[in-house]
């Protein structure tokens, strides 16, 4: 009876270890599909974190355009409300505005009778009190009709209004009808009592009739004689020449150019990128510079042989040039049209502010005006001709901009450039070469690689199951001899059953290795692939970069033959043969 039951509880043991044994070979079978499912997972992570860096850069994009899109809607809301204001508070100067060229001009062809001009400036008097031009066109209504009396009292209340503009207008009038003698008394008055450290806007005037020949033989060279003597006096302040010269610098800076969208492997690989990119970038400036200053000053300036024109020309800027009163509401919409420009971005509308603060002080030094007629001529009011005249005379300011821009990106060259790759770190200097390199990144790999073949050993379970078969097996010999058969036999089976199941983990161990070494492998062809265009992409960008600060030595050469005396044309009246 206790055999018998003995037997059965053998097979039943015997089917349980049977049962032990399949479930371990479905559990190796199992572990090899999980480690092939763990790199499918690996590799889709990795792909899900490329597509949420990319719907996080969508966002962020899709972010900033809203954000830009409501500071547009702001500022075009803004500028209407601004302008709005300017026609209800200050609308009644443009009436007197238009009414100044059109006088003149009535004069030339006598169809409007001198009751109507009388009428029409008398009455803007009374709509614009202390305005300077109305009483100016009371008096050019006064002289028309030969009323001494009227004229002098209303040249008188215009000068005391606004002495500089009325001076530069009453000039003006008398050069269009060529009085020439009592135009050069009127800007003798008027440069007298300038001071070179503190010019209002409207001196943009006077550099205007001067580059366009609307001044004659008297006045002109008076004019050119005392700018001559301001410019000597202020250049000998350098701090107002080194505020000029970075204002050039600032402006010079603005012309960068991109880097060629075709680099795409050096940024993703060198934490050193920005500082090359901010380097390239800065070397553009110079061929940019001279692209636009050659575009500048070729071909003709467009001008009238007629005088009237071209005095009318200089007139209109005179009285349209907004005065003191509107200057907070002018700078408003400036702000506003600023960001307008910039598609919504207040961080360029600032800068681009900031670059063009002087054009919105009430005064400023000579040599700061000239700059604002080169670098905002249309701003400044100032013409083609006048833009061309100012850039000759800041030509020195412009070649030390260009020398300070250049010095500071050479100085800003690194030593080094960094690479990282799949943990490594890397430096390109003078000193390295690309196999160098190549080679350090593939024996990191290759040290990665074989730490990972390393931990895959004959270790945990399956070596716990192999020493427990070996224990199982003593103790089936040990209870063999005691005659426990049943017991032995047991034994024996549960030693097969860790047994086998240690020996399949160990006939597994030899092609997980060869996966990973496989991985490796794949992993370093990649990464030195990327090593290798990386360099490749810094040889081509230290060469585009070279190229580019070469230039620079060619646009200050370009700079330093400008001529201001030849951009100062001539009258039409006072031509040869004329």
């Amino acid at each position: 009876m206790d055999n018998a039951m003995s037997d059965a509880q053998a097979r039943n043991l015997i089917n349980a270890v049977n049962n032990v044994s399949n479930a371990q070979v479905e559990l190796n079978r199992q572990q090899l599909v999980l480690q092939g499912s763990i790199t499918q997972v690996a590799a889709t992570q990795d792909q899900t974190r490329s597509e949420l860096q990319d719907l996080s850069a969508r966002f962020e994009e899709y972010t900033r355009r809203d954000e830009l899109r409501h500071n547009l809607q702001i500022a075009s809301t803004g500028i209407i409300e601004v302008r709005q204001e300017l026609t209800t508070n200050f609308g009644q100067f443009s009436d007197v505005r238009r009414l100044a060229t059109g006088t003149l001009q009535a004069l030339d062809v006598g169809i409007v009778s001198h009751g109507t001009m009388r009428q029409l400036s008398e009455e803007l008097m009374l709509l614009t009190p202390n305005y300077w031009l109305a009483p100016a066109l009371v008096a050019i209504a006064a002289w028309i009709r030969d009323d001494e009396a009227l004229a002098g009292k209303a040249l008188g209340e215009a000068v005391r209004r606004d002495n500089d503009k009325a001076s530069l207008f009453f000039a003006l009038v008398l050069r269009r009808h060529q009085r020439n003698e009592a135009t050069a008394r009127w800007l003798r008055q008027y440069t007298a009592r300038q001071d070179p450290s503190k010019l209002s806007r409207e001196f943009t005037v006077v550099l205007d009739a001067v580059s366009t020949g609307a001044f004659g033989h008297e006045a002109k060279p008076l004019v050119l004689e005392q700018m001559s003597e301001w410019y000597d006096r202020l250049c000998s302040d350098q701090g107002i020449v080194d505020k000029q010269v970075g204002r050039w610098a600032e402006m010079l800076d603005t012309l960068r150019r991109p880097v060629d969208p075709r680099y795409t492997v050096l940024p993703s690989i060198s934490p050193t990128w920005p500082r090359l990119k901010e380097l390239y970038e800065g070397a553009t400036v110079h061929g940019a510079a001279e692209a636009m200053f050659r575009q500048m000053f070729s071909g003709p300036v467009p001008q009238s042989d007629d005088l009237h024109k071209r005095v009318d020309d200089i007139l209109a800027k005179l009285v349209t040039n907004f005065d003191l009163e509107e200057a907070p509401l002018r700078r408003k919409e400036a702000t506003l049209q600023a960001i307008i420009d910039a598609d919504g971005d207040k961080v360029a509308a600032a800068t681009a502010m900031r670059v063009a603060d002087p054009l919105h002080e009430a005064t400023v030094d000579f040599l700061t005006l000239i700059s604002n007629a080169a670098l905002h001529a249309e701003k400044a009011g100032a013409s083609l001709g006048t833009r061309r005249f100012a850039v000759a005379l800041a030509r020195d300011w412009i070649v030390q901009a260009a020398g300070r821009l250049e010095a500071g990106n050479l100085a800003t060259v690194p030593s080094e450039v960094e690479v990282t790759l799949e943990g490594w770190r890397g430096t390109i200097d003078g000193a390295t070469g690309e196999q160098h390199l190549v080679a350090g990144l593939a024996r990191h790999i290759d040290r990665q690689t074989d730490r990972a073949v390393a931990k895959v050993r004959f270790t945990g379970g399956p070596l716990a199951a192999a020493i427990g078969a070996g224990f199982a097996l003593l103790f089936a010999l040990l209870s063999a001899f005691g005659g426990s058969v049943g017991f032995a036999v047991f034994m024996i089976l549960v030693a097969g059953g860790l047994g086998g199941w240690a020996a399949v983990q160990a006939r597994g161990l030899p092609a997980r290795r060869a996966e990973i070494r496989r991985q490796g492998e794949q992993r370093k062809a990649v990464a030195l692939a990327r090593l290798r265009g990386g360099i490749a992409e810094l040889v081509d960008l230290r060469a585009e970069w070279e190229q580019e600060l070469a230039a620079a030595q060619g646009f200050r050469q370009y700079v330093e033959g400008l001529n201001s005396t030849a951009f100062a044309a001539l009258a039409p009246d006072q031509k040869r043969g004329a």
